[in-house]
């Protein structure tokens, strides 16, 4: 899958060592580690020998964002992008239940990539949520959510700001439409890579929303990234601002597996700022399948204002399937 993020370069040298860029090389090393033997890697731009972060920070943290699925993936895709994701919860209080979400996008022809058509479950929820609706059963899931289609447009340039609008309609009573804008752009600075990003939208039916998102990077080591991701979400329906802030590390454990550990802090601004809930969390992700079909466990523990704070713990079973074109 990753073999077309990078260029080709000269064969391997003499000293076994792969030379910057020559996937052929780093194919050739991958397969004789671990899971090599399952398929295609995930992970090869992580596999090369030493010295990838002086010169792949932008393409390591790519690399993170596709193999975790990370919800930016599906608006920085040029080709076509299908995400299906379903979701089993365990927890402490209640029986085990269910949900999902769903992400399509689909290149028109002779288009140059600038159009897409999408799909989507609610786009104002994303998949990792803490305020995710559950159902009792996997089809209460699928039929309790909202569905929404639409047309997507590519304006500007990669190395600048990328401005994406998009308009789509909800398919079912009442009538929905919905208008959407992000903006984003990368800088790396130093050993920094630093990804500003803005969306706003506006519903119909719920009205305005913004979202306010930077992400900062930085390589550890070739197979560990340290993520520092700030949200501020407003919408006219709360009329009030969620911000959160959440630190990742994000580890490559071998071409097919990959592990995150993450913590977090969620507030509101009503009546004034507090914290709302507090987030430590371990997500285990495999890709079981080919290039297309991974399993995650995502053991959690979270405290809640409106529970007091005391440690509330779950654990969600995540079978996901994503496809490219």
């Amino acid at each position: 899958m990753w073999s077309g993020v990078l260029s080709a370069a000269p064969p391997e040298s003499e000293s076994g060592k792969c030379e910057p860029f020559d996937d052929d090389c780093l194919n050739r090393q991958a397969s004789s580690m671990d899971d090599s033997s399952a398929g295609k890697s995930f992970f090869s731009f992580l596999d090369r020998p030493q010295g990838s972060l002086s010169y792949g920070l932008n393409e390591m943290a790519t690399a993170m964002d596709e193999f975790f699925a990370e919800e930016r993936v599906f608006y920085d895709k040029s080709g076509s992008y299908v995400r299906l994701t379903a979701d089993m919860v365990f927890d402490e209080v209640e029986d085990t239940r269910y949900t999902g979400d769903i992400k399509v996008k689909i290149r028109m022809p002779r288009t140059e990539e600038k159009l897409k058509l999408t799909f989507e479950s609610d786009p104002e929820e994303q998949r990792d949520d803490l305020d995710r609706t559950l159902e009792d059963s996997p089809s209460d899931a699928a039929r309790e959510r909202e569905y929404y289609g639409g047309i997507q447009a590519t304006l500007g340039d990669e190395k600048k700001w990328r401005f994406k609008p998009s308009i789509g309609v909800k398919f079912d009573k009442p009538i929905d439409i919905f208008l959407r804008l992000r903006m984003d752009r990368n800088y790396k600075t130093g050993n920094w890579l630093f990804r500003p990003s803005q969306t706003f939208y506006t519903f119909k039916e719920k009205g305005f929303g913004s979202d306010t998102q930077f992400v900062l990077d930085y390589g550890i080591t070739d197979d560990v990234l340290f993520r520092s991701s700030s949200f501020v979400r407003y919408t006219d329906e709360n009329d009030y601002y969620e911000p959160s802030q959440v630190f990742s590390l994000l580890h490559s454990l071998s071409p097919r597996r990959g592990m995150a550990y993450q913590i977090g802090v969620y507030g509101i601004t009503e009546p004034t700022w507090h914290t709302t809930d507090y987030l430590a969390q371990i997500r285990y992700r495999q890709n079981v399948h080919s290039d297309y079909l991974f399993i995650e466990l995502l053991p959690r523990v979270l405290y809640q204002r409106e529970n007091d704070f005391d440690a509330e713990h779950s654990l969600t079973l995540r079978l996901e399937m994503i496809l490219e074109g």
